[in-house]
């Protein structure tokens, strides 16, 4: 696979989720109100969110976000290059990076605020296949 630049990855990630449809959708069933942080490589800090409808990558520092991932650029490359237009696509290999050890979740946020702002919505989004994954997680967790 080839290497990619933090700052390459950044554009790409930026593309992926501002172009692709089926970020849009996932995107709009979290609160407007709610930002993601996103990592890459430890040195590019990004924040995910919308507005007026429309997903915005920006590279800055996510204020009060509820999630950070932390990602390693080569999962920018797989995340872009295998998934399908498809929310739960998109999950499934965001949950096969964080089995693989390329993606990792910090909970930022209160439980509450994952629940209200429609988190929750999204996974529900990913159909039976991100629930199989999540599943295999916990059993894995023990």
């Amino acid at each position: 696979m080839p290497s990619m630049s933090a700052e390459e990855s950044f554009l790409t990630l930026k593309n992926f989720f501002e172009t692709r449809q089926a970020a849009k959708q996932a995107l709009s069933l979290i609160d407007e109100s709610a930002e993601i942080g996103i990592v890459i490589g430890d040195t590019v800090e990004c924040a995910l969110f919308q507005r007026d409808g429309q997903p915005i990558v920006e590279q800055r520092a996510a204020m009060k976000p509820d999630v950070v991932f932390s990602i390693k650029p080569e999962s920018v490359i797989v995340l872009n290059d295998r998934t399908k237009d498809e929310i739960g696509d998109i999950g499934v290999n965001i949950l096969k990076e964080i089995l693989a050890g390329n993606i990792s979740i910090k909970i930022t946020g209160n439980l509450f605020n994952l629940l209200r702002r429609g988190y929750v919505n999204v996974a529900k989004a990913g159909g039976l296949s991100v629930t199989r994954i999540m599943n295999a997680l916990r059993q894995m967790r023990g």
